[in-house]
C-alpha cells in the first residue's frame, strides 16, 4: 500500500504549520510585550497572561491556515468559531507550557545551584507550549477530516465518464 494524496497533504500542511504557528506565536509574544510596555502593566501575573494570550492568538492563526484546504472552504462563521477556538485551546497550552517549563527550570536551578544557564527561558516554554498544542490540534483535525469524518462534509464527486445527471455517491 503505497502513499496516497491525502496523508502527503496532511504532512505538508503539518511540516508547513510547525514553524508558521511557532513565529506567529512568538510575534503574538513580542506585540502582547509591547501592549505592557504602552499600557503600563506593572505585575508579572498580568504580564505573564498578556504573554500566554499573545502565544496563544499567534500560534492559533498560525495552526488555523495549517487546517484550511482550498478546495473547501467552510462560511466565515465556522471559521471564525474555529479561529477563536484554536485561539482559546493555545493560549490553555501557553500556560501548560509555562507550567512544565517552571517545573523543569526549577529542577535545573536545583541540579545546579544557580551557576548554571537554564536550557530554556520561560518565555521560550510558553511559545512551544502554545504551536505543540494548537498543532495537535490542527492535526488531528486534518486527519479526522481526511478520514472518516470528511465523507460526511464532501459533496457528490462525480465518477470519470458520467454526466451530471448520472451522480452516484461513493
Amino acid at each position: 500500500m503505497g502513499w496516497q494524496k491525502p496523508w502527503i497533504s496532511i504532512i505538508a500542511r503539518t511540516l508547513l504549520g510547525l514553524p508558521l504557528a511557532a513565529v506567529l506565536g512568538v510575534i503574538g509574544m513580542a506585540v502582547a510585550s509591547a501592549l505592557s510596555v504602552f499600557f503600563g502593566v506593572a505585575g508579572l501575573p498580568t504580564l505573564l497572561t498578556l504573554l500566554m494570550i499573545g502565544a496563544g492568538v499567534g500560534a492559533g492563526i498560525g495552526a488555523g491556515l495549517m487546517m484550511l484546504r482550498i478546495d473547501s472552504i467552510p462560511p466565515w462563521p465556522l471559521l471564525l468559531a474555529a479561529g477563536l477556538a484554536l485561539a482559546l485551546v493555545s493560549a490553555l497550552g501557553a500556560w501548560a507550557g509555562f507550567q512544565v517549563g517552571d517545573r523543569i527550570s526549577a529542577i535545573e536551578d536545583a541540579n545546579c545551584v544557580g551557576v548554571c544557564g537554564y536550557l530554556f527561558k520561560p518565555r521560550t516554554y510558553i511559545a512551544l507550549g502554545a504551536t505543540l498544542v494548537a498543532n495537535v490540534i490542527a492535526l488531528v483535525f486534518n486527519v479526522g477530516y481526511e478520514g472518516v469524518f470528511g465523507r460526511w462534509f464532501r459533496t457528490e464527486q462525480r465518477e470519470p465518464g458520467r454526466s451530471a445527471g448520472n451522480q452516484s455517491v461513493r
